[in-house]
């Protein structure tokens, strides 16, 4: 049994660690540009399985909270954060048999990076970040706009009827994605962030055995410390 001794010491210890962590943590406001390449596959388990591509255009805004790992290696942190992301584009049409559908996507992001600042001057530090980034598909709304402009669908349900072979129900999208990312930037003033990263989609976003559906996000931001 831990004696009471020994127990103020743990309690001592894990105080000045907690004080220590608050010491060196910073709130990080960010947000910037997304471009996002879905890589599709149809008929998977053939010989001819015929591919295409999605190419979505939007932004995406949020906080991280860098926490210090100074005690570690100076410089070194972590960077739990959450945002918010926002998606517009063309669906190619190849798994889900809707032509040219215009898409619309809001999707919850929860970062988990670990960051390395390396000072150049006291005012302009360079910044490297790796880690995976959990997210979870909220809204989607597709219009086939060339062949039936009045379908509104939600790619997160089955959609009960399709435009080339009506009848045949299109399973829903997988709202639930895994990215590994990572990225560099540098830091100015201790306040600004500017920097460049790419998120590879683990998951495949298909729920058809037949099909597969995978993204990776293109990041171009900018942060600011509070």
């Amino acid at each position: 049994m831990i004696k009471l001794k020994e127990m103020k010491k743990l309690i001592v210890i894990a105080a000045a660690l907690l004080i220590g962590i608050q010491a060196n943590a910073q709130l990080i406001f960010n947000g910037g540009y997304l471009h996002a390449t879905e890589d599709i596959t149809k008929n998977v388990n053939t010989q001819n399985p015929q591919t295409g591509q999605n190419l979505l255009d939007g932004f995406y805004a949020g906080a991280k909270y860098r926490i210090g790992l100074d005690g570690i290696t100076e410089g070194l942190s972590l960077a739990p954060g959450a945002n918010f992301s926002f998606l517009f584009g063309k669906e190619a049409g190849i798994p889900d048999a809707i032509d040219d559908a215009k898409t619309t996507e809001v999707a919850l992001n929860v970062p988990l990076h670990v960051q390395y600042l390396f000072e150049i001057t006291p005012d302009f530090k360079l910044e490297a970040w790796a880690g995976p980034t959990f997210q979870f598909g909220i809204y989607n709304r597709t219009i086939d706009g060339d062949s039936n402009p009045t379908n509104i669908y939600n790619l997160y349900q089955e959609i009960k009827t399709s435009v080339n072979n009506p009848g045949a129900p299109i399973p829903p999208r997988n709202r639930i994605n895994l990215f590994l990312g990572l990225g560099v930037g540098f830091e100015i003033s201790e306040l600004v962030h500017i920097n460049v990263g790419y998120d590879f989609g683990l998951l495949n976003l298909s729920t058809d055995p037949d099909s597969k559906i995978t993204r990776g996000l293109l990041r171009i931001g900018l942060g600011y410390n509070f």
